[in-house]
């Protein structure tokens, strides 16, 4: 009698699947929260359970189910804005011819000029920098004052000869 028992649990197992073919099976849609797969599943392709996953599963943001509860990291800083543009202020009574740029007279970049008594403003590179020259009527450098992402205004000093970045 006992030998029946299991061979009739086969039976009705085998019955009841062999019904379902063809059946289809609807799923609830996945829920918003974390998602957690099991390592030993197959993948969906049929490849072999006993075969390493093609990706590992990490625990999710406030998984506590994966051992003991490490310590969050702190939230990542925002990145920083870089400014696209500096101040140009002029202490000097007269125009000041300036270079905008690596190298004056070699370099590329782009010659201008500073009113006396002026503020105004000029682009940046996209990384935050800048080189200011005071030129002469040759293109010779005379002073520069270099400008990065921290500097929020350039000087003409009141001599008209130098530069300096604040």
């Amino acid at each position: 009698m006992s030998l029946q028992l299991p061979l009739f649990r086969i039976t009705a197992i085998a019955a009841i699947t062999s019904g379902l073919t063809g059946c289809i099976f609807l799923m609830p849609p996945p829920s918003s929260g974390p998602i957690e797969q099991d390592p030993s599943a197959t993948e969906p392709h049929g490849s072999d359970p006993g075969s390493a996953p093609s990706h590992a599963a990490s625990p999710s943001f406030g998984d506590t189910t994966a051992g003991a509860a490490k310590p969050s990291a702190p939230p990542p800083e925002p990145p920083k804005r870089i400014p696209t543009t500096v101040q140009i202020r002029s202490e000097c009574s007269k125009t000041v011819p300036v270079f905008y740029g690596e190298k004056p007279k070699y370099g590329s970049g782009t010659r201008s000029t500073v009113s006396g008594n002026s503020i105004s403003s000029w682009s940046r590179k996209a990384d935050g920098t800048l080189v200011v020259w005071i030129i002469d009527d040759k293109e010779n450098g005379l002073a520069s004052a270099r400008v990065t992402p921290d500097t929020q205004r350039v000087v003409v000093d009141r001599s008209c000869t130098s530069l300096r970045a604040e």
